[in-house]
């Protein structure tokens, strides 16, 4: 008997580098991005942070016909702030650009939280720890 092999509906990829060229991990994101285009179609959705607040990003095409444009609506409204549109990458997948900078205010609930649920101590953090916990979030 042959084995049925599952297929998911969506694949989630969440990363600090969708959509936001820093280092190796771009890399390896964006190469496996057309692949699995290939194999999931729409069904592939990167999530990443909103990083261009004064110009648009040249890794971000806007399209408001992506199969998560009335989710987008209805998230900004509750006041999660999204973007929907496509990576300018080979394959052009679904992305999800979250704007993380509102959670700022309630950072230290948020470390509060991150304590409680996982453990993790944020006594010690210092940099860029404020804005990867807060998108995290």
């Amino acid at each position: 008997m042959k084995e049925k092999v599952l297929t998911p509906d969506f694949l989630f990829e969440v990363s600090w580098e969708v959509c936001n060229k820093v280092g190796g991990i771009y890399a390896v994101l964006s190469t496996k991005a057309a692949t699995l285009k290939q194999q999931l179609g729409d069904g592939l959705v990167f999530v990443g942070p909103d990083l261009w607040f004064d110009q648009e990003s040249p890794f971000f095409l806007p399209d408001a016909q992506t199969t998560l444009s009335d989710w987008a609506k209805c998230a900004n409204r509750e006041g999660l702030k999204v973007r929907v549109g496509r990576w300018n990458v080979p394959g052009e997948p679904q992305v999800v650009l979250v704007d993380f900078r509102a959670f700022y205010s309630q950072k230290n609930a948020v470390y509060g939280q991150m304590w409680e649920w996982y453990g993790v101590n944020s006594m010690a953090a210092y940099g860029d720890y404020d804005e990867g916990c807060t998108f995290a979030y």
